[in-house]
């Protein structure tokens, strides 16, 4: 007797995490909706740390740390406070400890601070009743643009003399670029937020979140948030700044 046909069970997705970097890069749109439906976030986020601690590392070797205190401490009219070689080398030396720690634990930190934002939005006044996973996956991923920039950022440090060396600007990409350095530290830190790699950051965390075809994330949604979250921490960034440089 011929024996019964059983009907296959479709192959699940499987999650290609590393090639799920390139998709964002090439093909967003699509790559999100993956990760819309089998969400991870560990990948991106080891090899963005990865990356940041590498440059940070070859930040905190290359710059050259007294001259660069002595500019910003002349500039907010503060010089008298390191007046020998012992408290400058001890200030050069936190300048590197604060490097290191940003590139181990940084992004980190963003991702789940950021995750956790986005979360409440989305579920507190949206009403989206979003897991967190889902929303950690798509600012993982929202990451690439950062990555890029740093990789690009490790080959012009090189590059560069040291005693030019800007650590909050080492690559050219963004509105501070074009500041003078004698600007304003409020102008230079509004500066440093209009950036082409934190636009792209923004794009992809729109396409994201309407990717996850939730019926309460619609394109003014997911607009709305990311780009009022953006707004906020410029606000809140300049102020900052605006208020510690005086």
């Amino acid at each position: 007797m011929a024996s019964a046909t059983l009907p296959s069970a479709e192959t699940p997705e499987r999650a290609n995490s590393l090639g799920r970097v390139f998709g964002v890069i090439f093909s967003p749109r699509a790559t999100f909706e993956s990760i819309g439906r089998q969400p991870t976030w560990l990948v991106p986020v080891v090899l963005a740390t990865l990356i940041s601690l590498a440059m940070n590392i070859v930040l905190a070797q290359r710059v050259d740390w007294p001259t660069y205190l002595r500019t910003q401490l002349d500039k907010t009219g503060r010089s008298g406070q390191i007046t020998n070689a012992q408290q400058m080398a001890t200030a050069a030396k936190i300048q590197k400890v604060v490097r290191y720690t940003r590139g181990v634990v940084g992004d980190i930190f963003a991702v789940l601070f950021a995750s956790a934002i986005y979360l409440g939005i989305f579920n507190i006044i949206v009403g989206a009743n979003l897991k967190f996973k889902s929303v950690l996956a798509v600012v993982s991923y929202g990451l690439v643009p950062t990555m890029i920039k740093e990789l690009l950022g490790i080959g012009i440090l090189f590059l560069k003399d040291p005693s030019t060396i800007n650590p909050d600007n080492f690559i050219a990409s963004g509105l501070a670029a074009f500041l003078s350095p004698n600007a304003p530290y409020w102008l230079l830190a509004l500066g440093l937020t209009v950036d082409i790699f934190i636009f792209w950051n923004l794009y992809l965390l729109v396409v994201g979140f309407i990717s996850l075809k939730n019926r309460k994330i619609k394109t003014g949604t997911a607009l709305g948030a990311v780009l009022g979250l953006y707004v906020f921490g410029v606000i809140l960034t300049v102020g900052l700044t605006a208020l510690l440089a005086r």
